[in-house]
């Protein structure tokens, strides 16, 4: 009897981590934001940084990586650098394509990556969660398709 106990608990907890996702969420700016045009601009002509790698950096509010449940996320990937936003009941395959990054691929044989990341949260939302200093957020099972229709998609 114990051991079907054991096994049944165990199978559901593999299965219930198996229908849930969490998104790693950029909360700070990057590095190169807080620059002028002249100070990029110069960069650009010193050969420290092209052009297309300052325009393609990551962005607030872009969902850097997505994650099963239960995530053991690392001392780095929290604020002030990330907040985890937690899908209860969805799979992490239906949620999986968040990682893309938004790239040129008119030239087939040589796609050029536009921005590292093609999807973001709307800025607004993850600096009202910084401003009230939260690092994990639970969407409810109710919002998630509202949440999920505030996503941007990048374009260029």
């Amino acid at each position: 009897m114990t051991k079907h106990l054991l096994l049944t608990l165990s199978i559901l907890l593999f299965t219930t981590n198996c229908f849930s996702a969490e998104l790693l969420v950029k909360a700070r700016s990057h590095r190169l934001d807080s620059f002028t045009s002249a100070e990029i601009s110069k960069m650009v002509a010193d050969k420290k940084i092209t052009l297309e790698s300052y325009n393609a950096r990551t962005q607030i509010g872009d969902i850097i990586v997505v994650r099963p449940d239960g995530w053991k996320w690392g001392k780095e990937e929290c604020l002030p650098n990330f907040i985890v936003v937690q899908l209860p009941n969805i799979s992490i395959d239906t949620v999986k394509y968040y990682e893309q990054s938004l790239m040129d691929i008119t030239d087939q044989k040589n796609p050029k990556m536009l921005k590292v990341r093609k999807y973001r949260v709307p800025p607004t939302y993850v600096t009202n969660l910084v401003s009230q200093n939260k690092s994990i957020v639970k969407i409810a099972t109710g919002q998630i398709t509202n949440f999920r229709g505030t996503i941007i998609q990048k374009t260029e």
